[in-house]
């Protein structure tokens, strides 16, 4: 019934129709929104919140409010011979330009001369030959909000160059990821008004000569133009509403609408010339739409499908390019059934004549193809997969990149002026990447949170491709100024004590000796003398009379004896000079004899006073008679004061020698360790305390301004010694990555995570989602079109035929591109982009070809048997797939005239794919596969027994 509806419409009413077309393309067109502003604004959203990139810079952004940012812009001051002070006080005056209160709401900030000395040095090249001013925007760097900052950054910048003519001769170079942004959004809209001209021209030439009419001609173009400025104004509304798209939808909605949209009118209009009959063009039409509609909306509803299945996808590139030009393809069905039939109607009635090209009789080229191939079908199979595996080979081996720099033409003033700042400066300082620490319960600003940060900034210190690493413990990117907060120099000054209490020990052991030694001397003669040398009482010396008054001269001789011994014991250094060494013999020679006559006394018994009486008569004393014996013993004397020090003079040495001996036996244990170079690695960690904060207050401002005041999340900035988006910088932070998840994950007692966020890493996260993208629609993709072929064809044999031809037809268009530009043109490899949209448009747009082949040849071999069927499809559709194909060819031809490298890859794989496809897929390689499936399972089918009179009608008629 619908189909009815639309050939009574289209047939009886095509003015109407007409009309309601055009007057809904004029109201659409100019009521909608702007929707390469729209589309320009979606650029800039191409990751999700689940990439890393995207989280860790909004908590850059939520912690750091002054120092998150989504783009810069760079003005590099140059000037060869040498920056002047006119100059540097240009840049001065331009940087408070920059900060001026009617400044635009994404201009962050100013880094440049007016910045604090640290910074402002660092923005000065080595030479002195370029000084730079750098403002951070809030705006990623392909929004127009961005650009349109750029623009008010440039403005100020030439007013300023025209107010200082003392700088004459400055070279004012514009670079940044911002900047670069612009230029690549720029060149994206020349290739896109380039391809709009070079597609109507190129079609319009293709159609002239395969419809021999001008007017004919226009048909396919208008119904084309209507449907894209109607599928532009509803994207624009959807837009408006959530839905999201990408600058890349416009250019793919121009190639797939007015290539794809165009054969749907050819094949259309094919069917309506070969039963053309002037005098009743609306039932021709009717008839025609009858015999066409199934195999248009086939081959309309498998490229839809195909572009919807793109959705499933993770990257907004993909994931809205798909559904959107999904959308304006299915517009542009509608259109062909409906627009396309009334124009075709009216065409008919008005200009009968535009249709004799059809009425013509073929010349039989490809029939006579067709019975070339099909008389040898398997070595015509064999002979073409011969001819496309090799690049077959290459295809599948390619390399791809992901360079935005790559992308653009060489004399890019934003390209430029970058590999200027990158021979001044360190590679990576344009594009620097932050870590973010964060932690669930240490506060990082504690002891242990701090050795963390330190720990995690010596890793990534010691990476080859790492430039310079700031942090909380090295805010100046380097550790020295800490090291004396390291455990191996804390260790270093507790060895020295450990040496120093040794050499004390030893010396107060040896200074204990010698006193306990002298003291040990004064005891002795006390009690040999009797003689109070030591302040108290002489132990065990016999009580007896005081002496008498010193006047004989030996007594007076003794006494002066002992003194002087008495004062060479206490004397510990030197000769006293009062020594009398004369009376010092005299008064050892006394104590000989005193202990001489002890020693008799003791051999001799108790109750002789015999030599007592000769010792006094030695000495010059009278005898004294002996004593009378008693059987009382003398009561037990209290210990002196000297024995007591004595005694605690001694263990007091022997605990000092105890000490000095385990101190130097701790100190060979820690110059042990320290002088191992494993040891010191071991306690190369930080340890700041409280008093260390108190010896260095600078470490306060430093925590402030790398750690949040709670303490939860810290940052480490790392400057790359790649550049800004090239392979070897998103290589290096998925490796960043990779040694923070592994060297955390195993960090014991803190439960620490790290993301990683910067320009490198959106191109890393970017890169991986692509990566994962591709391999996702490998499978979705071929399995998609493969239902909706089956529901269409209802033969898996013949679908598989079809879709399996496709993906060989993408492997060589890739292995092919790769010859042209990386093994010819010397180019660094595929760009990331070629093979996604390749694979998908190769197989969701390239098989409409084979669904127009398929159902002619089931038509033709219902009548005609299997082979002669196969023969006849393809001299029936020869002319009309290869007009299809150079079409859809010329179409996607004109990416080949956009300034950017990666559309001028894709446009020449596309075409090759696609003139592949006509000249060898579709009229050898589906139908000869088509035959030998068949006979194949002919062969592996089960045998029964025949009779023989009913075999003819079991084989497939040849």
């Amino acid at each position: 019934m619908p189909l009815e509806m639309i050939g009574t419409l289209s047939s009886r009413w095509p003015a109407w129709i007409v009309a309601a077309w055009l007057t809904l393309a004029v109201v659409v067109g100019v009521g909608s929104p702007n929707l390469t502003r729209l589309a320009a604004e979606g650029q800039s959203k191409l990751l999700g919140r689940e990439a890393e990139s995207r989280r860790a810079a909004e908590l850059v952004k939520e912690c750091w409010p002054d120092q998150a940012y989504e783009s810069t812009a760079v003005a590099a001051l140059y000037r060869p011979s040498g920056l002047t002070e006119a100059d540097r006080q240009f840049a001065t005056d331009l940087a408070r330009r920059f900060e001026a209160p009617g400044r635009p709401g994404v201009v962050l900030r100013v880094l440049g001369p007016t910045s604090q000395p640290e910074i402002a040095k660092r923005l000065v090249s080595a030479d002195g030959a370029v000084s730079m001013v750098i403002v951070p925007l809030d705006a990623a760097n392909v929004a127009p909000s961005a650009h349109e900052a750029i623009g008010w950054l440039q403005g100020q910048a030439a007013s300023a160059m025209k107010e200082a003519p003392e700088a004459a001769g400055l070279q004012v170079l514009w670079t940044g990821d911002a900047v670069i942004g612009r230029d690549y959004m720029h060149q994206v809209q020349v290739s896109l008004d380039r391809a709009a001209v070079a597609t109507v021209v190129l079609l319009m030439i293709v159609l002239l000569i395969v419809y021999r009419s001008f007017w004919l001609a226009l048909v396919p173009l208008t119904t084309i133009g209507v449907s894209l400025v109607i599928a532009r104004g509803v994207l624009a509304w959807l837009t408006l509403g959530g839905w999201r798209i990408s600058s890349l939808v416009e250019l793919f909605l121009v190639a797939i609408l007015f290539g794809t949209g165009t054969d749907f009118c050819l094949f259309l209009s094919w069917r309506f010339g070969e039963h053309f009959n002037p005098r009743n063009p609306a039932g021709v039409m009717r008839m025609t739409l009858s015999r066409s509609f199934t195999p248009l909306v086939t081959s309309a509803g498998t490229i839809i499908i195909g572009l919807m299945l793109m959705g499933t996808t993770k990257f907004t590139l993909f994931a809205t390019t798909g559904p959107s030009v999904a959308l304006g393809l299915a517009i542009t069905l509608v259109a062909t059934l409906t627009l396309t039939p009334a124009l075709l109607v009216l065409l008919a009635r008005f200009r009968p004549r535009c249709f004799e090209g059809f009425t013509a009789a073929s010349n039989g080229y490809w029939e006579a193809v067709g019975r070339t191939v099909m008389a040898r079908p398997l070595r015509s199979w064999a002979l073409t997969m011969a001819a496309m595996i090799p690049l077959v080979v290459v295809g599948l081996r390619t390399h791809f990149v992901m360079d935005l720099l790559s992308e653009m033409p060489p004399e890019s003033s934003s390209a430029q002026s970058l590999s200027l700042v990158l021979s001044k400066f360190d590679p990576g300082m344009t594009a620097p990447l932050t870590i973010v620490l964060e932690s669930d319960r240490v506060d990082l600003t504690s002891s242990e949170g701090l050795a963390l940060i330190d720990d995690v900034s010596r890793l990534l210190s010691h990476q080859r491709r790492h430039q310079e690493v700031r942090s909380a413990t090295q805010p100046l990117g380097s550790p020295e100024p800490l090291n004396r907060a390291r455990l191996a120099s804390r260790l270093g000054e507790v060895d020295q004590g450990f040496q120093q209490l040794a050499d004390g020990g030893t010396q107060l052991q040896k200074g204990l000796n010698e006193g306990a030694a002298k003291l040990r001397a004064a005891l002795w003669l006390e009690r040999k003398t009797g003689l109070n040398i030591t302040g108290g009482a002489a132990a065990g010396a016999p009580e007896r009379p005081a002496p008498p008054p010193p006047e004989p001269p030996s007594d007076d001789a003794v006494s002066q004896g002992l003194k002087t011994a008495a004062d060479a014991v206490m004397w510990s250094q030197g000769v006293p000079a009062t020594w009398n060494v004369a009376s010092l013999r005299s008064g050892f020679n006394q104590l000989i004899l005193e202990g001489a006559a002890q020693g008799a006394r003791q051999r001799a018994p108790k109750t002789s006073g015999l030599f007592d009486a000769a010792v006094r008569l030695v000495g010059g004393a009278p005898a004294k008679p002996p004593a009378a014996s008693t059987s009382t013993p003398p009561p037990p004397q209290p210990p002196k004061p000297g024995e007591t020090l004595l005694s605690e003079l001694t263990r007091a040495a022997e605990g000092a020698g105890k000490i000095a001996l385990g101190a130097e036996r701790a100190h060979r244990e820690v110059s042990g360790i320290l002088s191992d170079p494993l040891g010191r690695r071991a306690l190369n960690r930080l340890l700041i305390t409280p008093e260390t904060v108190k010896e260095n207050p600078e470490l306060l401002k430093s925590f402030a301004a790398y750690i949040t005041p709670d303490g939860r999340h810290a940052r480490i900035d790392v400057t790359l010694t790649d550049r800004v988006f090239s392979n070897g910088a998103m290589d290096q932070v998925e490796t960043l990555r990779r040694r923070l998840d592994d060297y955390l994950g195993e960090y014991e007692g803190i439960n620490v995570t790290a993301s990683v966020a910067g320009a490198n890493a959106e191109s890393a996260d970017v890169r991986a989602l692509t990566h994962t993208d591709q391999v996702q629609s490998w499978f979705v993709v071929p399995i998609g079109v493969f239902l909706v072929l089956m529901i269409a064809l209802r033969d898996p044999w013949a679908c598989f035929n079809l879709v399996a031809t496709m993906v060989l037809t993408y492997a060589f268009a890739l292995g092919a591109t790769h010859l042209v530009f990386v093994s010819l043109l010397g180019a660094e490899g595929l760009d990331w982009k070629v093979p996604y949209f390749l694979f998908v448009l190769l197989v969701a747009v390239g098989v409409d070809y084979n669904v127009f082949l398929m159902s002619r040849l089931h038509e033709e071999t219902a009548r005609h048997g299997f082979r002669g069927g196969i023969i006849r499809a393809i001299g029936q559709t020869g002319g009309l797939i290869s007009s299809a194909a150079a079409i859809t060819a010329c179409s996607f031809a004109s990416f080949l005239f956009s300034p950017l490298g990666s559309l001028r890859q894709l446009g020449f794989a596309l075409v090759v794919g696609i003139a592949v496809d006509a000249v060898l897929v579709r009229p050898l390689l589906v139908p000869c596969g088509h035959w030998l499936l068949r006979r194949s399972r002919e062969v592996l089918a089960p045998r029964y027994n025949v009779p023989s009179e009913q075999l003819r009608l079991t084989t497939v008629p040849d």
